[in-house]
């Protein structure tokens, strides 16, 4: 199975990975709209961050509508705010600031 993050692909991790917000939300909607050739979630956040996800047999396909960074150790999608700054580590995984 293919798995992709804002148009690049990436390691599938058995679990998925967590979202982790830099600009904290206090309210989000969900919504799951499914079809014969596959599953579209739609996650709206308080914070402005926008999720959506198809999911088909071949592969799994999400945008968010921030940068992100991907903490490939720990199983996080860190999804950045304006002024974050990454850092990636030798190992995979990443510290934000």
């Amino acid at each position: 199975m293919k798995v992709f993050l804002n148009g690049q692909e990436m390691q599938f991790s058995e679990g998925g990975y967590e979202y982790v917000f830099m600009k904290p939300y206090k309210k989000h909607q969900q919504r799951t709209i499914e079809r014969d050739n596959g599953k579209l979630s739609l996650q709206l956040y308080d914070n402005g961050v926008q999720i959506r996800t198809l999911i088909t047999k071949e592969e799994v396909a999400t945008l968010i509508n921030r940068d992100v960074a991907i903490d490939i150790k720990n199983n996080k999608v860190y999804i950045l705010e304006e002024g974050n700054k990454v850092t990636k580590n030798p190992d995979g995984s990443v510290e934000v600031e």
